[in-house]
């Protein structure tokens, strides 16, 4: 996976979540305080606005940037949970190919 195709499935994930904001925060409803999807489209919001921007320079970056930008924006525990995932990622992806990006998802 190239840095453009990064960029676009973490654009995607962004619309995503968009999309189903309300959806999310309902299913918190039942075993939380009802804001997951609010705390993760503002996360999302702010990763899309740093990735126009500050575009990265490869995937490593990337992920790095979005990580660091979902820990400082998102609250509660997804903030740092998936901030960690993408922080995680980026080591992984050095290489750029997609057997990298496959492995930085497990």
């Amino acid at each position: 996976m190239d840095l453009a195709q990064l960029n676009a499935w973490i654009r995607e994930f962004a619309r995503l979540i968009g999309e189903n904001a309300q959806y999310l925060s309902d299913l918190d409803a039942a075993i939380g305080d009802a804001d997951h999807g609010i705390n993760m489209n503002r996360g999302m919001t702010a990763v899309a606005a740093a990735l126009d921007e500050a575009p990265a320079a490869d995937g490593a970056a990337l992920c790095k940037q979005v990580g660091m930008t979902l820990v400082k924006s998102v609250g509660g525990a997804s903030g740092p949970l998936y901030g960690t995932f993408f922080l995680r990622m980026a080591p992984v992806l050095s290489s750029g190919d997609s057997a990298a990006f496959a492995a930085a998802l497990r």
